[in-house]
């Protein structure tokens, strides 16, 4: 194939449906992947086809701008010989050049094309290479797919062979943060039957009822207080089918935090042993139950009642993930000066502040 660039041949991929690239993006992006859903779509698998189409390969010195994508057509699509395919790339760089046909996209589709996607998702993935030295809206081609994803797609590679190369494409091209956070996202969709086993930090054990919550609840007690917390210890847990832990009560009252179990508890209550002990208090959120300031105003009066200092208190809703519908829905009722926590990110702690930076 000629190359607009260099003159020089460029080695067409063999081409598969479209359908097919859907697929397989959804076999190397599962649902425990961060921040799927642009990445599994109809636009992306779109974007995919279109690399493959025009031999936009890095190696190949072939390049592609967004304009390639958003003027395909449904025609050209079809016309899959490789002598149609250098008749298309080959034109692609001329001025006003359109190909016949109904087009995929309008023109209202560049920023979702050029940003949302390539620019925010497949270049930071390393599924996309970019030339250096030109501004994303640049009218120079300087896009390719990156080779060793382009490889993912050859209609060949099939069955077992296609997943263990999945597998190796993600182990070596994938950020270790990145894996981890889908490994924690998996358990969180495979673990929905059976009890949970907890470790305590006092290497005590304690089992609850398995479930979207429990499993956040887990991640607070066993990674939370290792990765965020110097001494800490568990003062109360709530089940919504098992209210009554009387061991943690007992706990709780010999460090001076003291209730009723007729109140309306929170999830779980923290403390982290020091001169003075402080106190956090924490919801767990599966679909709602957040720390607002209604409900925050409420827990404060656990502590009033206990004769604890207020300040010695910190209040944290955790939820599952940051693409969690719950986080999406209960994000803008959060209490200003709480904490947030993921059990997919546990390194991560987003602290909801009106202070000046430099207060902080």
């Amino acid at each position: 194939m000629y190359n607009n660039d260099t003159g020089g041949l460029v080695q067409l991929p063999a081409l598969s449906t479209l359908e097919e690239i859907r697929r397989r993006l959804n076999l190397i992006f599962p649902e425990s992947f961060p921040d799927r859903t642009i990445l599994v779509g109809d636009m992306a698998a779109k974007v995919i086809f279109v690399f493959q189409y025009g031999g936009f390969i890095d190696g190949n010195e072939q390049y592609l701008r967004p304009s390639f994508i958003y003027l395909f057509t449904e025609e050209q699509a079809k016309k899959k010989s490789d002598q149609e395919r250098i008749e298309w790339s080959s034109s692609t760089t001329k001025p006003k050049f359109k190909p016949e046909g109904v087009r995929w996209y309008s023109d209202g589709t560049r920023e979702p094309i050029r940003d949302d996607l390539i620019k925010n998702e497949l270049i930071k993935f390393g599924v996309v290479t970019k030339l250096p030295g030109y501004a994303t809206t640049s009218p120079k081609p300087t896009l390719a797919l990156a080779n060793h994803f382009s490889a993912l797609f050859a209609p060949d590679l099939t069955d077992e062979a296609l997943n263990t190369a999945i597998e190796e494409w993600r182990k070596t091209h994938l950020d270790q943060t990145v894996l981890q956070r889908m490994a924690l996202k998996a358990k969180g969709i495979q673990a929905k039957k059976g009890d949970i086993l907890i470790e305590m930090p006092d290497e005590t054990k304690i089992r609850i009822s398995a479930g979207p919550s429990s499993l956040i609840i887990q991640g607070l007690i066993e990674d939370y207080t290792k990765r965020h917390m110097e001494d800490p210890a568990v003062l109360w847990i709530s089940e919504s089918d098992q209210k009554e832990h009387l061991h943690l009560k007992e706990l709780s009252e010999s460090v001076g935090l003291r209730f009723d179990l007729n109140m309306e508890l929170p999830d779980l209550i923290l403390a982290e042993f020091g001169d003075p002990i402080e106190f956090l208090f924490c919801e767990i959120v599966a679909s709602d139950g957040a720390i607002t300031e209604a409900r925050r105003e409420t827990l404060l009066q656990i502590v009033e009642g206990s004769k604890i200092p207020v300040d010695s208190v910190k209040f944290l809703t955790a939820f599952e993930d940051r693409e969690a519908q719950a986080f999406r829905k209960n994000f803008s009722k959060l209490a200003v000066g709480s904490l947030v926590w993921f059990r997919t990110e546990p390194e991560l702690i987003v602290l909801l502040s009106n202070q000046k930076l430099k207060d902080l």
